[in-house]
């Protein structure tokens, strides 16, 4: 029997090629497409999940806001916490601590000598260096390569680098024991270990760990006024989170009652699992970029909804093919054939159909690894992935509910008919039947509609967001990381000469040494406040080092007050008028920064005095100032408060030229050597600053792209179904077509038949996903300061490719069947 059954089944896909080609098609794209999107889902929900005993391991996150503010959640956290916590807290077993050499200041040149008197070397920019603690190689089970763990970060002025830092500056040597000078002030550090590069799916994101013994223990250990260091906990094995959490609101008023009370501020802390953090946390001051849950579960409907409309493609052709096998159903059950036996007829059917369309695209899959990998910039998918067991079971799910559940329906429908009625030509197709087609056709194309109209918007917004006016020059601004080798006293003059230098080129406007560039977020964040008022009345910002060409090279306008000009730079200090406070700054504030310190008017902020921190202490300052905002971050946060000072010490990490756009790349050179020349022993390195700035949306574009790719396959499937309908429908009203043009209708009136009533059905799919898209889009448009306007043409457009798609999918089928003569298919009637 099953040898019958093959064989009946061969014979069909034989007769019916173009039925069975639409099928394949069809599901071999649904079926590669859910696949693909799976595997990506699977890879983002891995991020952390891989290491031992990751379960007990949290991160201390803080929570403060001022009375006028709503609490910001910062991933970090005061230095003092983890051996506070250790000390106070009998269910916290271990804690590690970690900062961004960013957050302690300055920048500097790692060089090595090689034994044939070669000289490696890097500016530390290059690099995502951290101070640690040896305990956070235990936290989360880092192996060495080279070294001992338990030793590793043990001793000041020691190190550990990932294979690829180490192999950049020590090749094939053996690392343990070298040293790395610093700058050319005879400061070293030793190598004490090398690890394995960190895999792509986790938070974590360092190059080189220097020893946090290093740094001053006994000062970090007691101090609760500098919020900048990630502090991670492992809990003892089997302790509930919630216990320890339900303790922080003691602790806290034990260590910073006195502050919170003098600076008027309220703090919380929590334990985030750290397998959380890459899809559930998008905090200040987070380590890396990291996704979100809803993304994912997006990614997941728009798999979901792929694979359904290549099913429901094939339950409705199986289904309008009933017609055509009515008569070969009813001579079988004439001759004896049980139901049983015709339904396993139609699903064996069903199911080499679905196998076929599951080999095809497991190759399809394979041929598609490398492009899909570079589209979402991660290693998804490799030939390790066909050893997994769980994407095996994927596809036997996929074929099991392809194969069977989906071929259930056809095969019911096709073994219920009745001989008596078909042989005698009676039959006709139930209404039921044809309901339930028509409710399928209406879900494929509200899906599609859906997909189409929703990626529409997103890739609307993330345009917007790239396009819109920043408040700064971003184009032609190249942007060197500073000097940083030699830092002495006269290194700030040499940056002098090197932009005097450069600004006599005829293609170069202007350059600036600045702290901080747009498109990267400010590390520290400081309090501020009026002279005049408490701390309590205070706000937050962040602190920027720039010089008297800042303006002009990033075009900020000011829209009160001047500039800082050289002056202020050497006029650093300056006795206060009333003799109360030696040390007030000139300073520059933003507009969001006017506003948030209560000044009514960017003018009346003018002459001012603020206090803010620099550093751990307070400074005081004189507003000389006001700027328009820019947009240091993408449009996805609101503006940042900042306030702009010029310090008499080397403070810079960039310098900024604005070139005029023409002949950029003999600019450049004449740039480099102009820098080779003055700074022989620093490292040219360079980007510009559009291209920096747009990085912040990579991982928008990824999710649009990657909408928009399943999207068209979404529809592409679904026009396949709707062009094997369309043949079929044609087919079935050849003779009422031929009779209406006996009768005198045209062939536009006949031609009319077919689509209008797939087209009404598009109408009404249209009529439910639109509603349902613009409240999700609504929603998700929310996440975002700076968002584009919904209009209705955002709806209509893609209602209407949807349409055209459609139409271009069955107006050839009805066509063909317009412009048949009625005597050919009236002729044996």
């Amino acid at each position: 029997m099953f040898k019958n059954h093959i064989k009946i089944a061969f014979r069909f896909f034989k007769k019916n090629r173009l039925f069975t080609v639409i099928n394949v098609l069809g599901l071999t794209i649904g079926i590669a497409a859910f696949l693909l999107i799976t595997q990506y889902v699977s890879f983002e929900r891995s991020y952390d999940k891989f290491q031992p005993g990751i379960e007990d391991v949290y991160r201390t996150t803080l929570s403060t806001n001022f009375e006028s503010e709503a609490f910001e959640t910062s991933a970090t956290n005061h230095p003092a916490l983890g051996p506070a916590m250790k000390a106070d807290f009998p269910e916290v077993e271990s804690y590690a601590r970690m900062v961004d050499r960013k957050v302690l200041g300055g920048s500097a040149i790692l060089s090595y000598k090689t034994p044939s008197g070669e000289l490696i070397k890097s500016n530390i920019n290059d690099f995502d260096l951290y101070f640690a603690e040896a305990a956070l190689l235990e936290v989360f089970d880092i192996p060495l390569v080279y070294g001992n763990r338990e030793t590793a970060l043990k001793e000041p002025q020691t190190v550990i680098l990932s294979e690829s830092t180490a192999y950049r500056f020590f090749g094939n040597e053996e690392p343990v024991g070298k040293q790395l000078s610093i700058n050319s002030d005879g400061s070293k550090v030793m190598v004490t270990g090398v690890f394995k590069d960190l895999p792509q799916n986790t938070h974590l994101n360092f190059d080189i760990l220097v020893s946090f013994t290093s740094l001053n223990p006994e000062y970090f250990n007691s101090t609760w006024v500098w919020p900048e260091f990630y502090n991670y906990i492992k809990l003892k094995s089997g302790t509930d989170p919630k216990t320890v959490n339900a303790k922080f609101p003691a602790f806290v008023q034990k260590y910073l009652s006195d502050i919170m009370h003098q600076y008027g501020f309220q703090a919380k802390f929590n334990l985030q699992p750290v397998s959380d953090i890459h899809l559930k946390s998008k905090l200040a001051k987070e380590m890396s970029v990291n996704s979100s849950e809803g993304t994912l579960t997006f990614l997941m409907i728009v798999a979901a909804f792929v694979i359904a409309i290549a099913l429901i493609n094939f339950i409705n052709l199986s289904t309008a093919k009933s017609m055509e096998r009515a008569r070969e159903v009813g001579l079988k059950k004439v001759v004896g054939a049980q139901r049983g036996i015709l339904v396993s007829q139609f699903l064996w059917e069903s199911l080499i159909i679905n196998f076929v369309a599951v080999l095809l695209a497991i190759l399809l899959v394979g041929i598609l690894m490398d492009p899909f990998n570079q589209l979402v910039g991660l290693e998804v998918l490799s030939l390790a992935t066909w050893g997994k067991s769980g994407v095996w079971l994927t596809i036997l799910a996929i074929l099991l509910v392809g194969g069977l559940l989906a071929g259930l329906y056809p095969a019911f429908v096709l073994s219920d008919f009745r001989p008596v009625q078909v042989l005698n030509g009676k039959f006709h197709q139930s209404g039921k039947g044809t309901s339930l087609r028509k409710a399928l056709v209406v879900t494929q194309f509200a899906v599609s509609i859906a997909l189409i109209s929703g990626t529409f918007i997103v890739y609307n917004q993330f345009s917007f967001m790239q396009n819109q006016e920043l408040g700064f020059k971003a184009d032609q601004n190249l942007v060197i990381n500073a000097p940083m080798d030699v830092v002495d006293s006269i290194a700030l003059q040499k940056i002098k000469v090197f932009k005097g230098e450069i600004e006599r080129r005829p293609k170069i406007n202007s350059a600036t040494l600045t702290s901080e560039i747009p498109g990267k977020p400010f590390i520290m964040t400081t309090t501020v406040r009026k002279k005049e008022d408490e701390a309590i009345d205070g706000s937050t910002g962040s602190v920027m080092e720039i010089d008297e060409d800042f303006l002009k090279t990033y075009g900020v306008d000011v829209i009160a007050g001047r500039n800082l000009v050289k002056e202020d730079m050497g006029n650093y200090y300056f006795r206060d008028d009333s003799g109360s406070d030696p040390n007030v700054y000139h300073v520059l504030i933003n507009r969001a920064s006017a506003k948030a310190l209560g000044f009514a008017t960017p003018e009346a902020a003018i002459n001012q005095k603020i206090v803010f921190k620099y550093g751990p202490v307070d400074r005081t300052g004189e507003v000389i100032g006001v700027l328009e905002d820019y947009h240091q971050r993408s449009l996805e946060s609101d503006y940042d408060k900042i306030i702009f000072i010029y310090p008499t010490f080397y403070f810079g990490e960039y310098i900024t030229v604005n070139m005029s756009g023409e002949n950029v790349g003999a600019t450049l050179a004449d740039v480099e050597a102009q820098f080779n020349m003055l700074f022989p022993r620093d490292p040219f390195n360079y980007f510009f600053l559009d291209e920096y700035f747009n990085m912040q949306y990579q991982a928008d574009l990824k999710f649009g792209t990657i909408c928009l790719l399943f999207s068209i396959l979404a529809i592409f499937i679904a026009a396949l179904g709707l062009f094997g309908l369309g043949s079929h429908m044609a087919m079935q009203k050849t003779k009422e077509i031929s009779v209406r043009k006996v009768m005198g209708a045209t062939v536009g009136q006949a031609l009319a038949i077919i689509p209008k009533k797939l087209l009404g059905l598009v109408l009404l799919s249209g009529a439910i996903a639109l509603p349902i898209i613009y409240i999700i889009t609504k929603k998700w448009l929310e996440n975002y300061a700076f968002k584009i306007q919904m209009s209705i043409w955002m709806f209509l457009v893609p209602l209407l490719i949807v349409m055209v798609v459609a139409a271009l999918s069955i107006i050839s089928q009805s066509l063909r069947t317009a412009l048949i003569n009625p005597a050919e298919s009236l002729r044996n009637e």
